[in-house]
Order: C-alpha cells, then structure tokens, then sequence
C-alpha cells in the first residue's frame, strides 16, 4: 500500500463523509497543509493522524490503509449486465465486512438468527434443482404457497444474512460477499424504480447462498449465462411463484388472458417475464403465448391498463430507497453506544448526516457513554505491548514534521 493509495483512501472517506479538507482538519487536529499533502499521497500519515482520521470520518485505520479484508480474500456471486465488473457493489460490501470485523474485535455482540440449511441437494439439472431448493427453502421456513411481502425481511429473518440497498451503477444489479475467514455474508441489491426486478434479483441472490456459488471477487464473470446462474435464476422464479401457489389462485380458470396475467403480476409481484414462463409451467398458457407475454408486455404498462398503478408507485418508492444491513446497523449503534464507534460510522451506514443521525439516536434514547466509565485509569492498565514507534517506521513516516500540530489521541478505541 503506498502513500498515493492511502491518500486516494483518505480522500474518498473524507468526501463520503461530507467533510472540506478544512474542517477535517479542524476535527482531526491535523494540519490542513499536512493533511493536503496526505491526500496528495505526498506524505504517509502518522499512526495517531490514521485514527483520527479514522474516526471522524467514521472509517478504520485498516480501511484507510488497505490493510483489512481483501478483494482476494473476499468470495462472490453477482447478478449484472454488460459485463460489469460490480466495482461499486463489490467496494460496498467489503466496507460491510471490514466494519463487521472491526465490531467483531471491539466485543460488540452479534443478533443471534436462524440459519438456513445450506447443505446441497443432489445434483440435478439447474432447472429442477433450483426448484427444488426453492419448494425446499420454502418449506423449511413455513412460508407456505403464499406471495412473499417483504423480501428484504424474508432473507434476513430466515438466514441471519444482512442485505442492503445500495446506489449502484445501472448494470450492477445484484451482490453476495462472504468472508470466508469469518463465514460473514452480506447481500446487497441497487437502488432502482424496477421493483420487480429488484425482488427476482434479491431472490436470485439468495439461491447463490444456498448454493454456495462462491467465486473469488476478482475472477466472477457477472453477466454470463452459466449453469449456475441458470440454477438461481429458477430458484428465483420458483420461490417467487410456486407452481401450486399459482393454481390454488387461478383454480381452473382456462383460457387465462392479459387480465389473469397482470393479476398474478401484482399478487405476487414478479415482472411479466417470470409470471409468463409460471403460467406456462402451470399449464395455463402455451408456448407462443408465453413467447409473446414475455417480451411484449411489462409491468407499467399492466399496471395502468388494470387499474393497480397507484399500487405499483409505491412498490417503486420502496425499491428506491436507500436500506442499510439491519443487524449491522444494529451493531453499529451498539458500538457507537458504548463509544468504540464514532457518529460519522453510523450515518454513513444510515446515508444521513452527523445531525439527522444524532438527532435519531437522541430521541431513541441513544446517546455515547460517558467514556470515564468505560475506560480504567491509566495507572490500573497493563503495560502496552505495542511499538508505535515501529508502527510509524513500518509506514515510513518520518519522525518529525515542521508544519504539523499536536494530534489529539482519539477516543473510543484505536479505529471508528
């Protein structure tokens, strides 16, 4: 990691954060000359100077300095378009796992949930196994044959996965990150005005978990056509709509028509595409009838002609909120709580700013202890058994440095 890229590092956290270069500095009580030429990557920063930037800018020393989860180290399966390399979703989610770790190391207690079973089922051909493990995910979570509301709500109570909604490049569609080091997994889908797509993504995602699909970060092919997207893609369809779903709602109607369709559309919340291929594997529709439903008609414009469009505006206000990973974000303020995490962290995750969070935390009742009853007095901790000033010289800073100001120590432990 060189002086440029913890510079670029500073730089990104600093701007996510909403700070100018001057009141970073202010806040940091570094120099805004020495910070200027830190950022330039003209200067490596001082072990002290990384934790308060750290801190301000709700980040980790480790984030800052390239030294916490890697890319390499990181697993993936991806949903995307145009061959896009997920570099925004990818950046996201390792952030997830490096802030995870660092609440991991300061105590800070994980929501014990249920795990879904992920032991693999005979191998069979993608179509009937992604079926199958949808019947059985189903199954095991007592979800029945009925639509799924809350998809978000639906993984992250079933599995204990967090999943966010993010901001995300129009081709980054979906993402699944795991640690293997630590068997922490995070899901994340792009913000969008497409709910359906949104929802058949989210699901989508979820079948790559149950399948273990993991792919070094670096090496996934997003947008490809394989076996294994064709798996989730099924588990996706299937647990989306079950084929006994869909008849215990039609019954024996025959023929079906657009009517029919936009209403299986709306009750269980799928595009045209999935609700075509559900009814012809139903046995409602033919084949050139589904061929013609799938690429001819979509959502909108069902929604209009039908008469459930106010509906389907909210859908898309819902999909196009920000979401921050529930339990994470339970930590987090856990950690901001007991004052190991800073403010800036918890906002970021919130996407507000310092004020609108602290406001939130106020009226929750949630405000930092006070960190005299957290911390013993110096005479009562053991000796450090740390170098810092072999910390420093791992960094190459060097020992002396003409325009910089004193540096407070940082509060609330050694990274935010």
């Amino acid at each position: 990691m060189t002086s440029t890229d913890i510079g670029t590092r500073i730089e990104r956290a600093r701007a996510a954060a909403g700070f100018s270069q001057r009141s970073l500095a202010e806040a940091t009580g570094v120099s805004q000359s020495t910070l200027s030429r830190i950022i330039a990557g003209d200067r490596i920063p001082k072990m002290p100077e990384l934790v308060a930037i750290a801190w301000e800018t709700g980040t980790t020393v480790a984030q800052l300095t390239g030294t916490g989860i890697s890319s390499a180290r990181a697993q993936c399966a991806a949903r995307s378009t145009n061959d896009s390399g997920m570099d925004g979703m990818r950046r996201a989610l390792l952030e997830f796992l490096e802030l995870d770790e660092y609440l991991d190391d300061q105590a800070i207690p994980t929501t014990t949930g249920h795990r879904a079973s992920t032991e693999r089922l005979e191998a069979l051909r993608p179509e009937h196994e992604g079926r199958s493990a949808a019947e059985r995910f189903r199954r095991e979570q007592n979800l029945g044959m009925q639509p799924l509301g809350d998809l978000v709500a639906v993984i992250e109570q079933a599995t204990g996965i967090d999943v966010a909604v993010l901001d995300a490049d129009q081709d980054e569609h979906g993402l699944t990150m795991r640690d293997p080091e630590r068997d922490a997994v995070f899901i994340a889908v792009a913000r969008t005005d497409r709910p359906m797509r949104q929802r058949s993504t989210l699901a989508h995602e979820l079948g790559h978990v149950l399948f273990e699909d993991w792919a070094d970060s670096d090496t996934g092919r997003w947008s490809s056509r394989s076996p294994v997207e064709t798996r989730a893609n099924a588990f996706a369809r299937h647990l989306l709509v079950p084929l006994d779903g869909l008849r215990a709602f039609l019954g024996e109607r025959s023929p079906v028509d657009r009517s029919d369709l936009s209403a299986v559309v709306q009750r269980f919340l799928v595009s045209p595409t999935i609700a075509a291929i559900a009814l012809h594997d139903a046995g409602y529709i033919d084949p050139p009838t589904k061929q013609e439903w799938r690429t001819g008609l979509y959502t909108p414009g069902l929604a209009t002609r039908f008469g459930w469009s106010d509906h389907y505006e909210a859908l898309k206000a819902d999909s196009a909120r920000r979401r921050a990973p529930q339990q994470l974000l339970a930590r987090a303020i856990r950690g901001y709580a007991e004052g190991v995490l800073s403010l800036q962290a918890v906002a970021t995750l919130r996407s507000m700013t310092r004020g609108e969070t602290e406001a939130e935390l106020e009226g929750a009742g949630v405000v930092p202890a006070d960190p005299s009853t957290l911390r013993n007095a110096p005479a009562e901790l053991p000796e450090p058994d740390v170098d810092l000033d072999a910390l420093d010289e791992a960094l190459g800073a060097p020992d002396e440095d003409d325009d910089d100001t004193d540096v407070p120590k940082a509060t609330g432990g050694a990274a935010g």
